[in-house]
């Protein structure tokens, strides 16, 4: 899926140009990759001959509005630095900020009218376009030369050198880049909204402490959810044998404990981890078990739980494994029910520990579950696994054109 769709964004944010791979690199003013369509060479200048260079000011708190207009930005890497709002500006774009305060020298393109503040660079010129100034900047290493708190000054900047070509290919560039930007963005509001969308069902799918039905329930189903023990509802077992120094790049796929809460999703389709060769007292997946850390920093990051869906992958230790009796709970299910709600405040209260917290399965047996019919809780994990999905898919994507972004900002700039 990642070359095929790679090569569809790519296509689609060339707007038919056809590129040039300058494989010998004979030239160094020419770009390893550049579009067909120009020839001529680029041409090094600095910076401050070729864009005015001024610097951000004090805020003006009195005037500062979280609404409004014309906003107000300082040296900040979230929200694009945009602190707050003003009734007016000070500085008409197009125009690009480059941070002078603490991680500097990253630029963005500015195409509204803003105000800088705290000591914020503003670049600006009539003969450059500001998508493409961004990637440039943002390609190359701005150094913090200062001591003490971290600043680049305007002078600093000033004397970096860049090649640059004419007005025509700085526009296709930027063009390129502001079209990855915009899918980028796309994809991030997706992924948060498809994260949020989960985090409110999982709030309300199940039965809140003290209750027998959940908030919000699938159309077509009713009546009270059963309640049991999770000993009377599942056996119980342990991981063996591993641990991540046993980890290699390739082999016999392998879960371990620490990657429940960095790695997965509620159901693990595909593994990344490795070892070398399985041991004669390895445990083995059948397919179904659901798993849960017994031990992590903390008490929060062990009440969780994960279905292995393979069969064939092995299990290493610090592993709860539940085999849930099939009859009564399907395994998706448990391992949303496990990870949310009372079930998962009960397991945090059980959870022991200081520094290292643990959790066994006798605490597990312990857990007072609630569940509706077998048809329900399929229902149920149908549709979390299907948002999962999306959030993995989009994840995926997400990875896939920030390495396509960074590729193209080493190649296409000098």
């Amino acid at each position: 899926m990642g070359n095929t769709f790679l090569a569809k964004v790519t296509k689609s944010v060339i707007h038919g140009y056809s590129m040039n791979i300058n494989k010998k690199m004979i030239k160094s003013n020419i770009p390893k990759i550049r579009f067909n369509n120009f020839k001529a060479f680029w041409v090094e200048k600095r910076i401050a001959d070729i864009v005015k260079i001024s610097a951000g000011g004090d805020v003006d708190k009195e005037r500062l509005k979280e609404s409004g207009e014309y906003p107000v930005v300082a040296n900040s890497l979230t929200n694009k630095g945009i602190v707050g709002f003003y009734d007016d500006y000070k500085v008409k774009a197009p125009a690009v900020t480059v941070t002078g305060r603490g991680d500097v020298g990253y630029a963005v393109a500015r195409h509204e009218n803003f105000t800088p503040i705290v000591r914020l660079l503003t670049l600006q010129s009539d003969n450059i376009d500001v998508d493409y100034l961004e990637n440039q900047i943002n390609s190359m290493r701005i150094l913090n030369e200062s001591t003490g708190v971290p600043q680049l000054t305007a002078p600093q900047l000033g004397n970096y050198k860049v090649y640059h070509p004419e007005i025509e290919e700085q526009s296709a560039i930027g063009s390129l880049f502001r079209t990855l930007e915009d899918l980028l963005a796309s994809y991030k509001d997706n992924l948060a909204n498809y994260q949020s969308l989960k985090a409110t069902m999982l709030s309300k799918m199940f039965p809140k402490a003290g209750q027998t039905v959940p908030e919000i329930r699938l159309d077509g189903f009713d009546g009270e959810w059963k309640v049991e023990t999770l000993k009377e509802l599942a056996r119980f077992s342990k991981g063996n044998g591993y641990t991540k120094n046993d980890l290699v790049n390739s082999g016999k796929e392998i879960i371990l404990y620490g990657q429940l809460y960095t790695n997965y999703q509620t159901v693990i389709s595909k593994v990344n981890t490795f070892v070398t060769t399985v041991k004669a007292n390895a445990v083995i997946s059948k397919g179904g078990e659901v798993i849960v850390p017994a031990s992590g920093e903390s008490a929060e990051d062990i009440s969780r739980a994960s279905v292995v869906e393979k069969s064939g992958i092995i299990l290493g230790g610090d592993l709860n494994i539940i085999y849930p009796d099939e009859k009564k709970v399907d395994s998706i299910f448990l391992a949303l029910t496990i990870s949310n709600g009372s079930q998962q405040k009960e397991l945090i209260k059980r959870a022991q520990g200081k520094s290292v917290v643990h959790l066994r399965n006798n605490d597990l047996e312990k857990v007072v579950l609630h569940y509706p019919s077998m048809e329900e809780q399929r229902a149920i994990g149908a549709y979390f696994s299907t948002l999962d999905n999306l959030i993995s898919s989009h994840q995926e994507k997400i990875s896939q054109l920030e390495t396509l972004k960074k590729k193209l900002l080493q190649d296409m700039f000098i």
